[in-house]
């Protein structure tokens, strides 16, 4: 299973930098996860019901009111034999493994993040963290990613970021 990773897209509509991302960079995912700042209830809205493919997401710090009331704050998945945490995150870069990591009481294989805009692959405690970046404003001159994880029964067996 390849799983189509994407956060902090902050659009204010699903206009055509969405569909070409979710055709090009993602035409390859069996399944999206978004890690939040979404920021339009209308992105949910295409990515749940336009988009064919299956959606999971959360909703972020800068996510319309909607969204958030839509969206929980934190889930867990069972995906192709993973247990997989999705969150946005909070507060400074530095640390934000950590605190991602600490948001989930049980034990998870994945954790999925977003809210620093920086694409992050590092493994904690057994745990492999993935933020797929910003496809649409990423920070620290980097380019716009997003990520496809393939997961089978032994876990999360290789992690790629696609330049958008």
């Amino acid at each position: 299973m390849v799983l189509g990773l994407l956060s902090d897209t902050h659009l204010a509509a699903a206009d055509d930098r969405l569909d070409c991302l979710l055709s090009g960079p993602l035409g390859p995912a069996d399944m999206l996860l978004h890690a939040g700042d979404h920021t339009a209830e209308a992105v949910v809205d295409h990515l749940e019901f336009a988009e064919p493919r299956p959606y999971h997401g959360v909703a972020g710090n800068t996510d319309a009111a909607a969204v958030a009331r839509r969206l929980p704050g934190r889930r867990v998945l069972a995906l192709g034999g993973c247990r997989v945490g999705l969150v946005h995150g909070w507060g400074a870069p530095g640390g934000i493994e950590g605190r991602v990591l600490a948001a989930f009481d049980e034990p998870v294989d994945l954790v999925v993040f977003g809210h620093s805009h920086v694409a992050t692959h590092v493994v904690r405690d057994g745990v492999v963290l993935v933020n797929p970046g910003s496809p649409f404003g990423p920070r620290g001159g980097r380019r716009g990613t997003v990520a496809l994880v393939t997961l089978d029964p032994l876990g999360v067996s290789g992690v790629r970021f696609v330049e958008v």
